[in-house]
């Protein structure tokens, strides 16, 4: 996607241009850079009429690049359920938030991990599920749990190893 803007290191990057911008008076400017970087339009009409002193948090900043990258890879199913995972943690961590937005990082290298940890952790569905399903032999699926998921963002965002 191309960007008008630039690509923003932080949220204070992009917020001292959403500031810039609204000084000037270049609202139209404003609603592109929000839509540039997945800031809906309430929240730059909340930004505009003063209820919201900056237009940005990192909250919202990481998921509207989290929701734009998303889009773009056309994410569903599973993937699109790690996307949320990842969302999800950003509501729990401020440093996470900070991490996602960065433009050096991007989630479909957690998606890659998290596929490849699937690949080489296969496991076979029982008999009894198999044969509910109306299967004609046991097979094996990958599997990547929310706790393993957990990691992967953790040790890719932010450069930390929680293995147990």
């Amino acid at each position: 996607m191309e960007r008008k803007f630039g690509v923003f290191d932080t949220v204070e990057e992009l917020n001292r241009a959403a500031a810039a911008q609204k000084a000037e008076g270049d609202t139209e400017a404003l609603f592109a850079l929000a839509a540039e970087n997945g800031i809906g339009q309430e929240d730059v009409e909340d930004y505009l009429e003063g209820y919201a002193d900056e237009l940005a948090t990192p909250l919202m900043a990481a998921l509207g690049k989290l929701d734009m990258e998303a889009a773009e890879l056309q994410l569903k199913s599973q993937l699109a359920d790690w996307k949320d995972q990842i969302a999800a943690m950003c509501g729990e961590s401020e440093e996470l938030c900070r991490a996602v937005f960065r433009p050096d990082r991007e989630i479909a290298q957690v998606l890659a991990a998290g596929i490849k940890h699937a690949s080489q952790n296969r496991v076979y569905v029982p008999d009894r599920v198999v044969e509910i399903a109306g299967l004609p032999h046991r097979i094996p699926i990958g599997m990547t749990g929310r706790d393993e998921l957990r990691r992967i963002v953790e040790r890719y965002y932010l450069g930390k190893d929680t293995a147990a």
